[in-house]
């Protein structure tokens, strides 16, 4: 809506307001909204705002009436104007209003409604805008996701297309590496079959030539045993112990062992109570052999000790029995052991065997076993060191890693050991300073067997006697010669003599041990025999 203001002004003046117009004679002021009018009321004075609002009014209520009445009453109003102020208020009172409150009200909710609809189409349109962006981002959205799909469908096309070339070449690769792997098991197979064909016909060979060597071993046995029995005949018609008869005996030792193994060990081996039980008492027992010295007290200290731990084995027979082949099995490892490095130790080991003895009967049928198995020269048997059978019955050892047998410097060390403390059981005399000692006590190993030992020796065949011979009788002179002289006096000499004249130069040859157990015998001869010292108290 458009509102005309007439300012008054005189007929000859000039206006120089902006924007306004003439009619008839007055400039006119157009206002195009309410807001407009009240900020130019608020510029007016009051006559001025009066002035308009009576234009105002006038131009409301003629409306349609003609141009010559609304200057009429123009003028009118403009002399009203220039009137003193009395004047404009007759005026007031006499101009008959229309109604303003309604007009003005009817105004504003036009202009309600027109802004409402303004607000309304503004709405519209920016529903419409957003609706068109939503769209327009739904768009974009739709082609970012369209063209993501695209994208990860070609990545997984392409991924797909690698795999399955990767896996095709990972296939070539695999029958390829088969085909490879079966030709190489095909020539490998055909080279084990050619070797094991070779190694068969090597094999065949050699167990040809084996059994041929076998047979002649065999051939030449049979004929060496038709000699030796036949040599061994002649030596019976001439022996005092005919070495048949040493056979025997040294058959039933051999024998007693297997028989302490069959009727002994393996019982006790699966009864695992039982074998838990022994097992203690030998590791009581086991330390006290290192636990010997030269001292008297000491040894009877250890052999009471000793005694002891066995008696409380003896309600149980298999166990007894079972400790006292252990305590024979640890006396001839002392002596491989202690007594061939250090003989006079044998000594007081002696005195302790010769005690256990003589309180448990039971012990000399083990310990004797282990004694004439282990070095068969103490009862006289010998027999050739060159056949595997011969190194066993002579009591070689056998390296158990290796399958190789022990050179014969270790073997003569170990025999010249337990030749030494036999030796010393022999010599020893009973009396009080032995546990139980009495006048009736029989000497289980007495100094008879040292002339058994020495006689059989000298009388063996020369073309039999080595090296461990003379090693062994030399150990036992150095153990015994004295206490054997005191007991056999002039033969005893001539034994002797024998050994050290005779039987250390048979066949003219020389060794380090017939040289050594010549010097003894000159030493015996020019009065400079010695023996083991005595134990100290």
């Amino acid at each position: 809506m458009r509102f005309a203001v007439y300012e008054h002004v005189d007929s000859d003046s000039t206006s120089d307001s902006d924007g306004g117009e003439m009619v008839d004679g007055r400039e006119v002021t157009s206002v195009s909204s309410l807001e407009d009018l009240t900020q130019f009321l608020d510029s007016c004075s009051l006559s001025e705002r009066f002035n308009r609002a009576a234009d105002l009014a006038e131009s409301i209520v003629i409306g349609s009436n003609s141009t010559s009445t609304r200057e009429n009453s123009t003028r009118k109003d403009h002399q009203q104007s220039k009137g003193s102020k009395e004047s404009i208020e007759d005026n007031v009172h006499s101009y008959k209003l229309p109604n303003l409150e309604q007009y003005f009200t009817n105004e504003y909710l036009n202009y309600r409604q027109q802004h409402k609809d303004s607000v309304d189409r503004l709405i519209q349109l920016e529903e419409e805008r957003i609706r068109k962006e939503e769209e327009e981002r739904r768009r974009i959205i739709e082609e970012k996701e369209r063209k993501a799909r695209e994208e990860a469908e070609r990545i997984a096309r392409e991924e797909a297309e690698r795999k399955a070339k990767e896996e095709a070449e990972r296939k070539a690769k695999e029958e390829a590496e088969r085909k490879r792997i079966e030709e190489e098991q095909l020539r490998i197979k055909q080279q084990q079959e050619k070797e094991a064909r070779e190694k068969k016909e090597r094999e065949e060979k050699l167990q040809r030539e084996k059994e041929l060597k076998l047979q002649q071993q065999q051939e030449a046995l049979k004929k060496q045993k038709e000699d030796e029995i036949k040599r061994l005949k002649e030596l019976e018609t001439n022996s005092i112990i005919r070495p048949t008869q040493i056979e025997t005996e040294f058959n039933k030792y051999l024998q007693d062992i297997k028989d302490i193994e069959s009727q002994i060990l393996l019982p006790v081996k699966n009864d695992l109570q039982l074998k838990k039980n022994v097992g203690g008492h030998k590791r009581k027992i086991n330390p006290k052999f290192g636990q010997l010295t030269n001292s008297q007290n000491q040894l009877s200290k250890l052999t009471s000790e000793i005694i002891e731990l066995i008696k409380q084995t003896q309600s149980n027979q298999l166990a007894f029995k079972w400790i006292l082949n252990f305590i024979s099995d640890a006396i001839i490892s002392q002596a491989e052991t202690e007594v061939s490095v250090k003989p006079k130790s044998s000594l007081p080991l002696a005195k302790l065997i010769l005690n256990l003895m003589i309180i448990f009967n039971d012990l000399q049928y083990f310990l004797l076993a282990k004694f004439y198995t282990k070095c068969p020269f103490l009862i006289g048997y010998s027999c050739s060191n060159e056949t595997e059978e011969g190194r066993i019955r002579l009591g070689f050892n056998r390296d158990e890693t290796t399958n190789k047998w022990e050179n014969e410097i270790q073997y003569n060390e170990r025999l010249s050991g337990i030749s030494t403390l036999y030796s010393v059981i022999t010599r020893l005399q009973i009396n009080q300073s032995f546990i139980g000692y009495n006048d009736q006590i029989v000497h289980p190993l007495p100094i008879s067997n040292s002339w058994i030992f020495l006689s059989r020796l000298l009388d063996l065949p020369t073309n039999q006697l080595n090296e461990i011979h003379f090693t062994i009788v030399g150990a036992w002179w150095d153990a015994c010669a004295i206490q054997f002289l005191q007991a056999y006096g002039r033969q005893s000499i001539k034994l002797l003599k024998l050994i050290v004249n005779e039987w250390t130069s048979v066949d003219g040859k020389s060794s380090a041990s017939r040289v050594r157990l010549k010097l003894l015998g000159e030493e015996w001869m020019n009065g400079q025999m010695k023996s083991f010292p005595n134990l100290e108290p």
